[in-house]
Protein backbone atom coordinates (compact mmCIF):
# COMPACT_ATOMS: atom_id res chain seq x y z
CA UNK A 1 0.00 0.00 0.00
CA UNK A 2 2.87 2.32 -0.74
CA UNK A 3 4.15 4.10 -3.80
CA UNK A 4 7.23 2.22 -4.97
CA UNK A 5 10.09 3.86 -6.82
CA UNK A 6 13.43 2.54 -7.97
CA UNK A 7 15.70 1.67 -10.83
CA UNK A 8 15.35 -1.91 -12.04
CA UNK A 9 18.89 -1.93 -13.38
CA UNK A 10 20.35 -1.17 -9.96
CA UNK A 11 18.66 -4.14 -8.30
CA UNK A 12 20.51 -6.74 -6.29
CA UNK A 13 18.90 -10.06 -7.18
CA UNK A 14 17.61 -11.92 -4.13
CA UNK A 15 18.57 -15.60 -4.53
CA UNK A 16 15.33 -16.92 -3.02
CA UNK A 17 13.27 -15.07 -5.59
CA UNK A 18 15.59 -16.24 -8.34
CA UNK A 19 14.74 -19.78 -7.24
CA UNK A 20 11.04 -18.89 -7.32
CA UNK A 21 11.30 -17.61 -10.87
CA UNK A 22 13.12 -20.78 -11.92
CA UNK A 23 10.41 -22.91 -10.27
CA UNK A 24 7.70 -21.02 -12.10
CA UNK A 25 9.43 -21.64 -15.41
CA UNK A 26 9.98 -25.31 -14.67
CA UNK A 27 6.42 -25.81 -13.45
CA UNK A 28 5.13 -25.47 -17.00
CA UNK A 29 7.08 -28.62 -17.88
CA UNK A 30 6.42 -30.59 -14.69
CA UNK A 31 3.99 -33.44 -14.13
CA UNK A 32 0.72 -32.38 -12.51
CA UNK A 33 0.09 -33.56 -8.98
CA UNK A 34 -2.31 -36.43 -8.42
CA UNK A 35 -5.13 -35.01 -6.32
CA UNK A 36 -6.74 -36.93 -3.48
CA UNK A 37 -10.26 -38.20 -4.05
CA UNK A 38 -12.63 -35.70 -2.47
CA UNK A 39 -15.93 -36.24 -0.69
CA UNK A 40 -18.66 -34.11 -2.28
CA UNK A 41 -21.05 -32.03 -0.24
CA UNK A 42 -23.55 -34.46 1.23
CA UNK A 43 -25.96 -32.27 3.11
CA UNK A 44 -29.35 -30.74 2.57
CA UNK A 45 -29.21 -26.98 2.12
CA UNK A 46 -31.59 -26.56 5.05
CA UNK A 47 -29.08 -28.22 7.38
CA UNK A 48 -26.30 -25.90 6.25
CA UNK A 49 -28.48 -22.81 6.37
CA UNK A 50 -29.23 -23.60 10.00
CA UNK A 51 -25.61 -22.68 10.78
CA UNK A 52 -25.38 -18.98 11.73
CA UNK A 53 -23.11 -17.37 9.16
CA UNK A 54 -24.09 -19.62 6.25
CA UNK A 55 -26.94 -17.65 4.67
CA UNK A 56 -26.47 -14.09 3.49
CA UNK A 57 -26.54 -11.78 6.51
CA UNK A 58 -29.33 -9.37 7.35
CA UNK A 59 -27.36 -6.14 6.82
CA UNK A 60 -27.66 -4.20 3.63
CA UNK A 61 -24.20 -3.11 2.53
CA UNK A 62 -22.35 -1.10 -0.06
CA UNK A 63 -18.96 -1.14 -1.75
CA UNK A 64 -16.75 1.91 -2.07
CA UNK A 65 -14.21 0.93 -4.70
CA UNK A 66 -11.72 3.68 -3.88
CA UNK A 67 -11.18 5.37 -0.54
CA UNK A 68 -8.08 7.56 -0.37
CA UNK A 69 -6.20 7.60 2.94
CA UNK A 70 -3.23 9.93 3.25
CA UNK A 71 0.04 8.01 3.31
CA UNK A 72 2.74 8.77 5.85
CA UNK A 73 5.36 9.48 3.17
CA UNK A 74 3.01 11.52 0.98
CA UNK A 75 0.49 10.59 -1.64
CA UNK A 76 -2.63 8.52 -1.07
CA UNK A 77 -3.33 4.91 -0.17
CA UNK A 78 -6.16 3.46 -2.26
CA UNK A 79 -8.47 1.25 -0.23
CA UNK A 80 -11.48 -0.85 -1.14
CA UNK A 81 -14.14 -0.80 1.56
CA UNK A 82 -17.26 -2.86 2.08
CA UNK A 83 -19.52 -1.36 4.74
CA UNK A 84 -22.92 -2.24 6.23
CA UNK A 85 -25.75 0.19 6.71
CA UNK A 86 -25.66 0.46 10.49
CA UNK A 87 -26.51 3.14 13.01
CA UNK A 88 -24.23 1.52 15.59
CA UNK A 89 -20.41 1.57 15.48
CA UNK A 90 -19.36 -1.30 13.23
CA UNK A 91 -16.62 -3.88 13.88
CA UNK A 92 -13.65 -3.74 11.50
CA UNK A 93 -11.85 -6.37 9.42
CA UNK A 94 -8.57 -5.40 7.75
CA UNK A 95 -7.84 -7.76 4.85
CA UNK A 96 -4.46 -8.70 3.32
CA UNK A 97 -4.43 -10.22 -0.18
CA UNK A 98 -2.27 -13.01 -1.57
CA UNK A 99 1.01 -12.56 -3.44
CA UNK A 100 0.59 -10.92 -6.89
CA UNK A 101 -3.11 -10.37 -6.22
CA UNK A 102 -4.81 -7.18 -4.99
CA UNK A 103 -7.66 -5.67 -3.01
CA UNK A 104 -10.20 -6.13 -5.83
CA UNK A 105 -10.26 -9.94 -6.10
CA UNK A 106 -11.91 -11.14 -2.91
CA UNK A 107 -15.41 -9.72 -3.05
CA UNK A 108 -17.04 -13.17 -2.77
CA UNK A 109 -15.80 -13.38 0.82
CA UNK A 110 -15.54 -9.74 1.89
CA UNK A 111 -19.09 -8.88 0.86
CA UNK A 112 -20.40 -11.82 2.90
CA UNK A 113 -18.71 -10.48 6.02
CA UNK A 114 -20.20 -7.05 5.32
CA UNK A 115 -23.67 -8.60 5.24
CA UNK A 116 -23.12 -9.55 8.89
CA UNK A 117 -22.32 -6.00 9.94
CA UNK A 118 -18.53 -5.84 9.48
CA UNK A 119 -16.67 -3.02 7.76
CA UNK A 120 -14.04 -4.70 5.58
CA UNK A 121 -11.03 -2.65 4.50
CA UNK A 122 -8.60 -3.95 1.86
CA UNK A 123 -5.52 -2.35 0.33
CA UNK A 124 -2.89 -3.49 -2.16
CA UNK A 125 0.58 -4.36 -0.89
CA UNK A 126 3.96 -3.77 -2.51
CA UNK A 127 3.96 -7.28 -4.02
CA UNK A 128 0.44 -6.93 -5.41
CA UNK A 129 -1.46 -6.02 -8.59
CA UNK A 130 0.25 -8.46 -10.95
CA UNK A 131 3.16 -10.84 -11.39
CA UNK A 132 5.46 -8.26 -13.00
CA UNK A 133 5.11 -5.76 -10.16
CA UNK A 134 5.36 -8.52 -7.58
CA UNK A 135 8.56 -9.93 -9.04
CA UNK A 136 10.10 -6.48 -9.50
CA UNK A 137 9.53 -5.55 -5.86
CA UNK A 138 10.58 -9.00 -4.64
CA UNK A 139 13.91 -8.61 -6.42
CA UNK A 140 14.23 -5.08 -5.14
CA UNK A 141 13.27 -5.60 -1.49
CA UNK A 142 13.78 -9.32 -0.84
CA UNK A 143 11.48 -11.62 1.08
CA UNK A 144 12.07 -9.96 4.44
CA UNK A 145 11.44 -6.53 2.92
CA UNK A 146 8.08 -7.57 1.50
CA UNK A 147 7.06 -9.29 4.74
CA UNK A 148 8.02 -6.25 6.81
CA UNK A 149 6.20 -3.86 4.47
CA UNK A 150 3.02 -5.93 4.64
CA UNK A 151 3.10 -5.70 8.43
CA UNK A 152 3.72 -1.96 8.19
CA UNK A 153 0.73 -1.59 5.85
CA UNK A 154 -1.65 -3.27 8.29
CA UNK A 155 -0.18 -1.38 11.24
CA UNK A 156 -0.74 1.90 9.42
CA UNK A 157 -4.42 1.11 8.98
CA UNK A 158 -4.74 0.08 12.64
CA UNK A 159 -3.09 3.34 13.67
CA UNK A 160 -5.42 5.43 11.50
CA UNK A 161 -8.87 3.99 12.18
CA UNK A 162 -10.06 7.42 13.33
CA UNK A 163 -8.95 8.98 10.04
CA UNK A 164 -10.64 6.15 8.13
CA UNK A 165 -13.85 6.80 10.01
CA UNK A 166 -13.89 10.38 8.69
CA UNK A 167 -13.87 8.99 5.13
CA UNK A 168 -16.79 6.61 5.63
CA UNK A 169 -20.51 7.17 6.19
CA UNK A 170 -20.61 5.27 9.50
CA UNK A 171 -18.79 4.92 12.79
CA UNK A 172 -16.09 2.30 13.33
CA UNK A 173 -15.61 0.37 16.57
CA UNK A 174 -11.86 0.37 17.21
CA UNK A 175 -12.36 -2.09 20.07
CA UNK A 176 -13.67 -4.80 17.73
CA UNK A 177 -11.02 -5.49 15.10
CA UNK A 178 -9.91 -8.55 13.14
CA UNK A 179 -7.11 -9.01 10.64
CA UNK A 180 -7.76 -11.49 7.84
CA UNK A 181 -5.86 -12.58 4.76
CA UNK A 182 -5.35 -15.15 2.04
CA UNK A 183 -2.16 -17.08 1.22
CA UNK A 184 0.80 -14.71 1.77
CA UNK A 185 -1.78 -12.37 3.31
CA UNK A 186 -2.90 -15.15 5.65
CA UNK A 187 0.62 -15.26 7.07
CA UNK A 188 0.57 -11.46 7.34
CA UNK A 189 -2.64 -11.74 9.35
CA UNK A 190 -1.16 -14.47 11.56
CA UNK A 191 1.78 -12.21 12.40
CA UNK A 192 -0.68 -10.03 14.33
CA UNK A 193 -1.26 -13.01 16.65
CA UNK A 194 2.43 -13.72 17.13
CA UNK A 195 3.50 -15.67 14.03
CA UNK A 196 7.10 -14.86 13.11
CA UNK A 197 9.12 -14.51 9.95
CA UNK A 198 12.61 -15.58 10.95
CA UNK A 199 15.42 -13.54 9.37
CA UNK A 200 19.12 -12.93 9.95
CA UNK A 201 18.25 -9.47 11.29
CA UNK A 202 15.70 -10.82 13.75
CA UNK A 203 12.11 -11.97 13.80
CA UNK A 204 9.40 -10.01 11.99
CA UNK A 205 6.20 -10.18 14.00
CA UNK A 206 3.43 -7.81 14.97
CA UNK A 207 1.61 -9.33 17.93
CA UNK A 208 -0.98 -6.63 18.57
CA UNK A 209 -3.57 -6.64 21.33
CA UNK A 210 -5.74 -4.24 19.33
CA UNK A 211 -6.57 -7.26 17.16
CA UNK A 212 -9.28 -9.47 18.64
CA UNK A 213 -9.03 -12.33 16.14
CA UNK A 214 -7.30 -13.52 12.97
CA UNK A 215 -8.72 -15.33 9.94
CA UNK A 216 -6.06 -17.00 7.77
CA UNK A 217 -7.37 -18.41 4.48
CA UNK A 218 -4.94 -20.99 3.11
CA UNK A 219 -1.79 -19.80 4.90
CA UNK A 220 1.55 -21.05 3.54
CA UNK A 221 3.56 -23.84 5.01
CA UNK A 222 7.32 -23.35 5.32
CA UNK A 223 8.57 -21.16 2.48
CA UNK A 224 12.05 -19.89 1.66
CA UNK A 225 14.23 -19.07 4.67
CA UNK A 226 11.86 -16.74 6.49
CA UNK A 227 8.72 -18.85 6.99
CA UNK A 228 9.72 -22.04 8.80
CA UNK A 229 8.27 -24.77 10.98
CA UNK A 230 9.11 -22.51 13.94
CA UNK A 231 7.13 -19.54 12.64
CA UNK A 232 3.90 -20.37 14.49
CA UNK A 233 5.19 -21.72 17.82
CA UNK A 234 4.33 -18.42 19.54
CA UNK A 235 1.06 -17.72 17.69
CA UNK A 236 -1.76 -17.38 20.19
CA UNK A 237 -5.45 -17.67 19.44
CA UNK A 238 -8.06 -16.82 18.54
CA UNK A 239 -7.00 -17.82 15.03
CA UNK A 240 -9.03 -19.60 12.35
CA UNK A 241 -7.15 -21.05 9.39
CA UNK A 242 -8.65 -22.83 6.41
CA UNK A 243 -7.39 -25.08 3.66
CA UNK A 244 -8.65 -27.79 1.31
CA UNK A 245 -7.56 -31.24 0.24
CA UNK A 246 -6.69 -29.94 -3.26
CA UNK A 247 -4.76 -26.93 -1.89
CA UNK A 248 -1.45 -28.12 -3.36
CA UNK A 249 1.44 -26.78 -5.40
CA UNK A 250 4.11 -29.01 -6.93
CA UNK A 251 6.98 -26.65 -6.11
CA UNK A 252 6.14 -25.49 -2.61
CA UNK A 253 3.30 -27.47 -0.97
CA UNK A 254 2.80 -30.84 -2.68
CA UNK A 255 0.80 -31.96 0.37
CA UNK A 256 -2.21 -29.85 1.39
CA UNK A 257 -1.41 -30.61 5.03
CA UNK A 258 1.55 -28.22 4.79
CA UNK A 259 -0.97 -25.37 4.95
CA UNK A 260 -2.26 -26.76 8.24
CA UNK A 261 1.15 -26.52 9.91
CA UNK A 262 0.28 -23.16 11.46
CA UNK A 263 -2.58 -24.84 13.34
CA UNK A 264 -0.63 -27.99 14.20
CA UNK A 265 2.37 -26.16 15.70
CA UNK A 266 0.59 -23.27 17.46
CA UNK A 267 0.14 -23.29 21.25
CA UNK A 268 -3.18 -24.60 22.55
CA UNK A 269 -6.04 -22.19 23.02
CA UNK A 270 -8.69 -20.91 20.60
CA UNK A 271 -6.98 -22.38 17.52
CA UNK A 272 -9.30 -23.52 14.71
CA UNK A 273 -8.64 -25.30 11.42
CA UNK A 274 -11.25 -25.67 8.68
CA UNK A 275 -10.52 -28.37 6.07
CA UNK A 276 -12.77 -28.60 3.00
CA UNK A 277 -12.80 -31.60 0.68
CA UNK A 278 -11.64 -30.81 -2.87
CA UNK A 279 -11.08 -27.10 -2.17
CA UNK A 280 -8.01 -25.62 -3.84
CA UNK A 281 -6.00 -22.47 -3.17
CA UNK A 282 -8.38 -20.21 -5.10
CA UNK A 283 -11.70 -21.98 -4.51
CA UNK A 284 -11.62 -22.67 -8.23
CA UNK A 285 -11.62 -19.10 -9.48
CA UNK A 286 -13.71 -17.40 -6.79
CA UNK A 287 -10.90 -15.61 -4.92
CA UNK A 288 -7.48 -14.15 -5.76
CA UNK A 289 -7.44 -15.28 -9.42
CA UNK A 290 -10.88 -14.72 -10.97
CA UNK A 291 -9.43 -15.13 -14.48
CA UNK A 292 -8.20 -18.65 -13.69
CA UNK A 293 -9.42 -21.42 -15.99
CA UNK A 294 -11.06 -23.54 -13.30
CA UNK A 295 -14.52 -24.48 -12.15
CA UNK A 296 -15.81 -22.26 -9.34
CA UNK A 297 -16.07 -24.11 -6.03
CA UNK A 298 -19.24 -22.54 -4.69
CA UNK A 299 -19.91 -25.19 -2.03
CA UNK A 300 -16.43 -24.68 -0.59
CA UNK A 301 -16.85 -20.90 -0.66
CA UNK A 302 -20.15 -21.17 1.21
CA UNK A 303 -18.58 -23.28 3.95
CA UNK A 304 -15.57 -20.95 4.28
CA UNK A 305 -17.91 -17.97 4.50
CA UNK A 306 -20.10 -19.68 7.09
CA UNK A 307 -17.35 -20.82 9.45
CA UNK A 308 -15.28 -17.64 9.16
CA UNK A 309 -18.36 -15.51 9.84
CA UNK A 310 -19.32 -17.62 12.85
CA UNK A 311 -15.75 -17.28 14.16
CA UNK A 312 -15.76 -13.49 13.66
CA UNK A 313 -19.14 -13.08 15.35
CA UNK A 314 -17.90 -15.11 18.32
CA UNK A 315 -14.46 -13.61 18.84
CA UNK A 316 -14.79 -10.07 17.50
CA UNK A 317 -18.37 -9.29 18.47
CA UNK A 318 -18.43 -11.44 21.59
CA UNK A 319 -21.62 -13.12 20.37
CA UNK A 320 -22.29 -15.87 22.92
CA UNK A 321 -24.71 -17.73 20.66
CA UNK A 322 -22.12 -17.79 17.87
CA UNK A 323 -19.50 -19.03 20.35
CA UNK A 324 -21.81 -21.82 21.46
CA UNK A 325 -22.42 -22.83 17.84
CA UNK A 326 -18.68 -22.76 17.14
CA UNK A 327 -17.91 -24.95 20.15
CA UNK A 328 -20.65 -27.47 19.43
CA UNK A 329 -20.65 -27.51 15.63
CA UNK A 330 -20.31 -31.02 14.21
CA UNK A 331 -19.37 -29.78 10.77
CA UNK A 332 -18.36 -33.14 9.36
CA UNK A 333 -21.74 -34.66 10.23
CA UNK A 334 -23.66 -31.57 9.10
CA UNK A 335 -21.88 -31.47 5.73
CA UNK A 336 -21.85 -35.21 5.11
CA UNK A 337 -18.05 -35.36 5.43
CA UNK A 338 -17.45 -32.44 3.06
CA UNK A 339 -15.80 -30.24 5.69
CA UNK A 340 -14.23 -30.64 9.12
CA UNK A 341 -13.52 -28.11 11.86
CA UNK A 342 -10.64 -28.95 14.20
CA UNK A 343 -9.75 -27.09 17.37
CA UNK A 344 -7.24 -27.15 20.21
Amino acid sequence: MIVDRGDFFSLKINPCWAVLLLCLLLSACGEPLVLEEATPLGAERAALESIPGYPQGSYEYQLIERVGLKAEQGGMIDLRVWYPFSEEPAPVIIFSHGNWSDKDRYDNILSHWASYGFVVIAGTHLDGKNMARGIFNALRHGNDGLIAQRVADINYLLDHIEELQELLPLRLDANRVAVAGHSFGAFTAQQFSGARAITEKGDISADDRRVNAVVALSPPGPMFDEITAESWTQMHGPVLMSTGTHDVNAQFWPDWRDHKMSFDTAPDGHQYALVVQGADHYLGNLICRPDRDAEPQHDALNVVNAVSTLFLLAYVNGDLQAMEWLDQLELSATSGGFAELHTH
